[in-house]
């Protein structure tokens, strides 16, 4: 080309400085007997592969040659970096955070910034997370046993004031939709309910005798016991249900338990005596009804008898005073005739007959005399 010129613009040939008629080039100005200066392989300096350093895609830049030797950083942690780890991290606290489940026997009370917002039943739910909103859960269903008087004398005083020795349990759980009042209202809920166990006790013990309550009776008191132990846990607000109490023990104190049970062997053979006696009772009393109902009867017959009796002697008298009317000297010789032959019926007697004449010397069967007849057959 004329005058040495390039495409890059014109130059002079044997000029070393880099006057306007010099050889120039896009990459500066060269002197005489010099080559171009050629383009640098580093990648120019821009946010973008700025940004690749800091996540771990470091490189020569441009298309020039991976470095070798160590890890690559075309993998999972590589891609991701510190940074978003830590992102990674703290989305999965937060996942964990504000997703919770509460199981079939629990209730979960949500505070907000330590005061109560609500209670979730079970299943899965969301809160705010941490520390915004905290849980507390509370299992509702299961059963708490508290023992008093067990390894111990726990004496009492009942109503007839004797001494006696009470040991029993108490079973107890939270009532379903009360776990805020369970957690809130009351310190120490445990405590609370042997408290009011031993309270309830006693009162309803000095209303009951000693008797009864070491035999037949355990069950009512218990049940008594059961009612005022509610009745003043409601009124606490505390959120108790009281299931069950169970006496298990209910006996006279060890230093008398001797003289208690000569005291009950004598009570049971006055209760053996008494059976025995309304079982002689039982027996009797019917033979002495049937027989008094016999005799009743006798004499009922008795009267009738003698009433119809006398009734027939007024009859026949009657009807004899008719015929003495009408013929007194006939009705008297017949009269007493009847009466001789009913006086002379059974007697012995010897019959003399002032007719047969003079001279005629009467036997006197004398030896015979005194002897009945033999009656007959």
């Amino acid at each position: 080309m004329s005058g040495n010129k390039s495409p890059w613009g014109s130059g002079s040939g044997g000029n070393g400085n880099g006057g306007s008629g010099g050889n120039k080039s896009p990459w500066g100005q060269g002197g005489n007997n010099q080559k171009p200066k050629q383009p640098q392989n580093r990648p120019t300096e821009n946010p973008l592969n700025d940004l690749k350093k800091r996540f771990g895609r470091g490189g020569s830049g441009g298309g020039g040659p991976r470095r070798t030797g160590g890890p690559r950083g075309g993998g999972a942690l590589g891609r991701v970096g510190p940074f978003g780890l830590f992102l990674l991290v703290g989305a999965l606290f937060l996942l964990f955070s504000c997703v919770y489940m509460v199981d079939q026997n629990e209730e979960a009370v949500i505070l907000r910034l330590g005061e109560y917002s609500r209670t979730s039943a079970s299943g899965l739910h969301f809160k705010l997370p941490d520390p915004i909103e905290t849980k507390e859960v509370v299992k509702v269903t299961d059963e708490r046993s508290i023992d008093i008087g067990v390894n111990k004398d726990n004496l009492m005083l009942t109503g007839d004031e004797n001494i006696v020795r009470i040991a029993y349990s108490v079973l107890w759980n939270v009532k379903p939709g009360q776990s805020q009042a369970f957690l809130f209202n009351l310190e120490d809920v445990p405590r609370a309910v042997s408290d009011v166990a031993e309270s309830a006790m006693r009162e309803i013990v000095g209303k009951t005798e000693l008797e009864p309550l070491i035999t037949d009776e355990r069950d009512s008191v218990a049940s008594q016991v059961q009612s005022l132990m509610q009745e003043m846990l409601d009124e606490y607000k505390a959120g108790v249900n009281i299931s069950q109490v169970e006496i298990k023990e209910s006996q006279e104190p060890r230093q008398v338990e001797q003289a208690f049970l000569e005291v009950v062997a004598a009570k049971q053979e006055k209760e053996q005596s008494i059976l025995r006696a309304q079982a002689r009772e039982n027996e009797l009393i019917p033979a002495a009804n049937a027989e008094a109902d016999r005799l009743i009867q006798e004499a009922s017959g008795y009267k009738e008898a003698v009433i119809a009796e006398s009734k027939g002697d007024a009859s026949r008298f009657v009807s004899i005073y008719e015929e003495y009317k009408l013929a007194p000297r006939v009705t008297r010789d017949r009269m007493y005739l009847e009466t001789m032959e009913e006086v002379y019926r059974d007697s012995e007697k010897i019959i003399l007959d002032d007719t047969g004449g003079s001279g005629v010397v009467p036997y006197l069967p004398l030896d015979k005399l005194g002897s009945k007849p033999a009656k007959a057959q």
